[in-house]
């Protein structure tokens, strides 16, 4: 198989991923709302007599970070069907328009990465101390969704072969 259609598949695969995660997000809002609720409001952390000003209990703003973090998943999958619609369009073309037609694919994966990096892994466990949390610990999949994400980036900036 060659490198463009190992790109545009990761795409496709990493477009799925995310419209599950959309579809989840809002059709099963109330629970997965209660992830974000109880890591915001510090709820399960040993540190929270000393740390705990930084919780946000709030649940207006629960919702509005939640819906912030929906909106960004959103953004993701639209940048990566858009990027993998172009690249499959663009499959025999030049290396150079090629290149150029994954640029919003490419956009998606950073912004995959931004999201479980600096909202998940930073804001969430660090800021929110969700590392303390026995029970709303999401930083193992948000450091594995990361690296996935940075993986796939890392290889649809990898030089390709035109196809003839």
């Amino acid at each position: 198989m060659n490198n463009r259609l190992i790109k545009i598949f990761f795409g496709i695969s990493v477009g799925l991923y995310m419209l599950l995660v959309c579809i989840n997000n809002i059709t099963d809002y109330g629970v997965n709302f209660q992830f974000v609720s109880k890591v915001s409001a510090m709820e399960d952390v040993f540190s929270r007599e000393k740390n705990g000003w930084r919780a946000i209990n709030s649940r207006m703003l629960q919702h509005v970070f939640y819906t912030f973090i929906i909106a960004w998943e959103m953004a993701i999958t639209i940048w990566v069907a858009l990027g993998v619609t172009r690249m499959a369009r663009r499959y025999r073309a030049d290396t150079a328009a090629f290149k150029n037609a994954g640029k919003a694919l490419r956009t998606g994966l950073f912004l995959g990465v931004v999201l479980w990096f600096s909202i998940f892994l930073s804001v969430g466990g660090e800021w929110f101390l969700m590392w303390q949390s026995k029970i709303w610990n999401g930083q193992p999949t948000a450091f594995m969704l990361t690296v996935c994400f940075l993986l796939f980036l890392i290889y649809q900036n990898q030089p390709d072969d035109q196809v003839a």
